[in-house]
């Protein structure tokens, strides 16, 4: 008797299941931290996570309270998109690669390939595109799903795939797509802009995916750190996630956010305008909101407080009501901005003592679930609808509180068989994302330095005196590029290190936690290159560049040798503005310099083409009219390779 096709289906996917199964057991056994970094609802009680240090996804149940499959993954996964019964995953960097994930059978079944940085990713189902964000190139990718594959590799390289390519702003990180697939909303991580202008912020990126263009909306000044973003299931509002610095002061005290705040903004579609409002308190900072996420009805609202253990709670239809309010129903294209302490009556706050780091966060129709990235677990929130817990404004419109939507005492589960054993490197990276470790939880050592690099703005910072300030420095290769901080003043990393909490954080630590996120900080390695072949060779135009570099007609190696790429000592280049005590600073490493823009110590340009020859950064004796536009072009290409 013949099998049916049906049953060689459920067959494969059995097979499948044991052999996740006996993969879970053999990794959880291990010694691997998991890194829960993104998870979406794929059933009704059942989770996918993105565990982006143990490279994989895991799938949860709720019910049975555990990981029941895990699907292991060549490469670090970035980002996830669930589309229909389909899931995307971004990963790698050098050479990365885009994943398409067929559900039922939990399979790969298609992978787009040698993308470097893939990021942010969303599905118009629909409209069978795809849209990648690359992160370190500043641009999207949009592939187009109905493309013939050859099913028995699936691979496709991405020139080959690729509909379209977009610029956008910078870091495209996070993305979603409008319900009625018009628009695609991008959260771009970092400013790119000079950060000794008069507006420094993020913006955010609308592509419209009928004619394929994009639009950009810068934020109110000093907005910063652009993690996420989302849409509500109506498609009027969209909601995104960032912190707030205050670049322009003097970091004398950190009290009612002197120097750094937290918060969101409201995209309105019909309007055209935003509205950004701070969830901080006066007495206390709700440090580094990660993720923002709406329900599937649309009426609570959920913010993930990466740098406290805390979840913030929020109302829509209070919310909606009240930014109408508060903005005094201003007409279209308006940019409104809301301080410390103007939020705190509207949303409920949730403190979760047990989970450390949340950066994962994921609704349902009955759920809310945010994950610990550090402590390796879930807190598990119920939906709840008390329709006595309505309230009415003076304008007559009635709403219900985020208290009548959602319970607050969530039921926490772990990840894995037990805790997580933290050595000195994951203690010291906890710390360095940790808002306890400042006074009232203002900021973090993240906030300043998302992915220990560079925030984009100009602090002016007490090391050094006042009234000079100075561009955010990457803290790669900190400890091995002596001395530290732009003017040196810092003769070591591990005095930089204990400095920066005494007088940044204003709050010190112990000798062994010190010793932690110095462990940390040595940890760091650098992303290759955007300008290389995916193979991590350097690309005709790096070669020529490279010979460039270290020849005469430029001198640059003068200064910027070695391992490093960079002589370790104080040098006067001209750049001295009014605002500085003396010309003298440090040669900063070269390496990822594709992503430390803006450039010189006060922020000055935006791309290394304005820095050597806007700038004429290096020049001596008019050497820089001597080179052609190709060599030119062919020097920053090299430089774009470190």
């Amino acid at each position: 008797m013949g099998m049916s096709p049906k049953f060689f289906q459920e067959s494969k996917r059995c097979v499948f299941l044991v052999v996740c199964l006996l993969f879970t057991a053999a990794v959880c056994s291990g010694g691997d931290y998991l890194g829960p970094e993104e998870m979406v609802f794929v059933s009704g009680d059942e989770l996918c996570i993105l565990e982006r240090d143990v490279s994989r996804l895991d799938f949860y149940s709720l019910a049975e309270k555990k990981v029941t499959c895990s699907i292991p993954l060549e490469k670090t996964p970035n980002r996830l998109s669930l589309c229909g019964k389909r899931l995307f995953v971004t990963c790698g960097d050098l050479n990365g690669e885009v994943l398409e994930i067929d559900l039922p059978t939990l399979t790969i079944t298609r992978r787009w390939t040698g993308i470097h940085s893939p990021w942010g990713v969303a599905c118009a189902e629909k409209r069978g595109l795809l849209c990648v964000g690359r992160r370190f190139h500043g641009d999207v990718l949009l592939f187009d799903l109905n493309q013939k594959t050859n099913r028995e590799k699936a691979e496709i390289p991405w020139e080959q795939g690729v509909k379209t390519r977009l610029p956008v702003v910078r870091e495209p990180i996070s993305m979603c797509v409008s319900p009625d697939e018009t628009e695609i909303y991008i959260a771009n991580h970092l400013p790119l802009v000079p950060s000794n202008g008069s507006t420094v912020s993020c913006a955010f990126s609308i592509l419209d995916l009928e004619t394929e263009t994009v639009r950009n909306h810068q934020l109110p000044d000093g907005c910063v750190n652009l993690r996420d973003i989302t849409v509500t299931p109506d498609g009027k509002y969209v909601f995104m996630v960032h912190t707030h610095g205050n670049h322009r002061t003097i970091t004398t005290q950190l009290f009612g956010g002197w120097t750094n705040r937290n918060g969101f903004t409201i995209y309105d579609r019909d309007r055209n305008g935003t509205c950004t409002y701070l969830i901080d308190t006066y007495e206390q900072g709700l440090t580094n909101p990660w993720s923002i996420r709406v329900s599937p009805d649309g009426k609570l609202l959920a913010i993930a407080i990466g740098g406290n253990r805390e979840i913030g709670f929020v109302s829509t239809e209070e919310l909606i009501e009240r930014m109408y309010r508060d903005m005094n129903h201003i007409n279209p294209q308006y940019v409104f901005f809301f301080g410390v302490g103007s939020f705190t009556p509207t949303i409920t706050r949730v403190k979760m003592p047990e989970l450390s780091g949340i950066h994962a966060l994921a609704m349902s129709e009955n759920l809310t679930v945010t994950a610990g990235y550090f402590s390796e677990n879930l807190a598990v929130f119920p939906r709840i609808n008390d329709p006595d817990r309505i309230q009415v404004s003076q304008t007559g419109i009635r709403w219900q509180m985020a208290r009548s939507l959602t319970g607050t005492e969530p039921e926490i589960l772990p990840l894995g068989e037990k805790p997580p054993v933290l050595d000195a490197k994951r203690r010291g990276m906890k710390d360095f994302y940790d808002g306890e470790r400042a006074l009232d939880h203002w900021h973090s050592c993240v906030t300043c330095h998302p992915d220990a690099r560079v925030d984009g703005f100009n602090w002016d910072l007490l090391n050094d005196g006042v009234e000079n300030p100075k561009n955010t420095k990457s803290m790669l290769y900190a400890h091995v590029t002596p001395p530290n901080m732009i003017t040196g003043v810092r003769a070591t990393g591990e005095a930089a290190t204990r400095a920066g909490f005494v007088h940044i954080h204003f709050k010190r630590m112990t000798e062994p936690e010190y010793c932690d996120v110095d462990e940390y900080l040595k940890s760091l390695r650098p992303i290759p290159g955007i300008a290389l072949n995916p193979d991590g060779t350097l690309t005709d135009a790096a070669k020529r560049g490279k010979r460039l570099f270290f020849g005469p007609k430029t001198g640059c190696s003068a200064c910027h040798h070695g391992e490093f790429y960079t002589d370790m000592k104080m040098h006067d280049v001209g750049t001295q503005n009014d605002v500085d005590f003396d010309g003298m600073f440090d040669t900063p490493t070269l390496i990822e310099t594709y992503r430390t823009a803006p450039y010189l110590h006060d922020g000055r340009y935006t791309t290394l083409e304005e820095l050597l020859w806007v700038g004429r950064h290096g020049e001596t004796d008019g050497n820089f009219e001597k080179l052609t536009e190709q060599e030119k072009a062919d020097l920053v290409e090299f430089l774009l390779s470190l």
